[in-house]
């Protein structure tokens, strides 16, 4: 039976992906901090479960156990009763931060505790096969075009983010040779939610960051928005089920090999920004149009999107050929289309998003 140790299991990838082992009869052992009771892991992966329209209440009972630890003292809280079964780690948890000011903190989580991570189960779960590390397909940088499935020597990076999982995926590359534990840099691209139940979490993150912001110019009593983005930019959209269907399936695998691997879970390119843009129009009731912000509340919106901007106005072709070969996958993926987004957006704009929407754009 398959053990898996993951973590950020209270987070929206490592949630899903807790949920679909389970579904899948693999254990799972959750790592959580500041959750000595386990509840709110707990709750975190059954939500999970309930959008991913999965019954695991029989599993989580007989297959989950969550463990809290202090990522400070990793190396002493994370025992060898713990590690002694495990099969295989997925390292979800991450500090998502994009400021500069918060680049030592960050690095210190992204890099530091990932390699700490790395080499306690390297060196102590000793039937473990795979580490298997979530970064991003961003690693990339600005240059857009094709991407291969690889290490990138430099990228044009613009936030902390990108900058620390760009210097985890090298440092993991380096203990791989001192300390030979496989290794799989898993990168997603823009993960949005469940592509048919529009089950996601409600944090403004990523794709929802521009729905947010419509919602919160809907929630002032405006009618019209102006948004500065170029039209026929393509954003690649993984919903969280073909994410997590990913993972699972890359888990599973009979014969894991031994050498140090590269995916992109991608999703593909398919509805532009233009088409986007009237999308998160129609959900908000506001009429969207592109072009330059001139009322005070379009520049407070353009503002807001400001630090996902950059990952609109860019055009990236991710391969996935070598995570279709490892997983067996013989048809093409397919982009979602532009009803399906609708219906992620519509899904997501309930009352705990507008008035969410509403706090950013003041505290903006």
């Amino acid at each position: 039976m398959h053990q898996v140790l993951i973590t950020g299991a209270t987070g929206f990838v490592g949630s899903a992906l807790a949920a679909s082992f389970l579904a899948r009869g693999a254990g799972v052992t959750a790592i959580s901090r500041n959750d000595p009771d386990g509840v709110r892991t707990l709750n975190a992966i059954l939500s999970a479960a309930h959008g991913f329209e999965l019954d695991i209440s029989g599993a989580v009972k007989k297959h989950l156990r969550v463990i809290d630890i202090d990522f400070a003292t990793l190396e002493s809280t994370l025992s060898d009763e713990v590690l002694e079964n495990i099969t295989e780690v997925w390292h979800v948890a991450a500090e998502m931060s994009y400021s500069a000011h918060k680049l030592a903190q960050s690095f210190e989580t992204n890099v530091g505790t990932t390699a700490r991570l790395y080499q306690a189960v390297a060196q102590r779960a000793c039937g473990c096969r795979r580490f298997y590390y979530v970064s991003t397909a961003y690693v990339a940088g600005l240059a857009g075009g094709p991407v291969r499935e690889q290490l990138h020597a430099q990228s044009q990076m613009v936030n902390t983010y990108q900058v620390t999982k760009w210097s985890a995926e090298q440092s993991l590359r380096l203990l791989h040779e001192r300390h030979k534990l496989p290794v799989s840099i898993f990168r997603p691209t823009v993960v949005v939610g469940h592509s048919h139940t529009g089950w996601t979490l409600r944090n403004g993150f990523g794709f929802y960051m521009f729905q947010d912001a419509v919602l919160a110019v809907a929630r002032a009593g405006h009618k019209e928005l102006a948004l500065d983005l170029l039209p026929r930019i393509r954003p690649d959209l993984v919903p969280i089920d073909q994410l997590a269907n990913d993972a699972c399936s890359l888990t599973l695998r009979n014969d894991v090999g031994t050498e140090f691997e590269v995916f992109h879970s991608a999703g593909g390119i398919g509805v532009a920004i233009d088409e986007l843009v009237k999308v998160w129009g129609e959900v908000a009731r506001v009429k969207t149009r592109l072009g330059k912000p001139t009322t005070s509340l379009e520049q407070k919106f353009d503002r807001a999107i400001g630090p996902n901007r950059p990952f609109a106005m860019t055009e990236w072709q991710f391969d996935r050929s070598s995570l279709d070969a490892a997983i067996d996958r013989h048809s093409p993926v397919r982009p979602l289309s532009r009803e399906q987004i609708r219906n992620l957006c519509q899904w997501y704009a309930g009352d705990v998003a507008l008035e969410h929407a509403r706090h950013a754009v003041e505290a903006g």
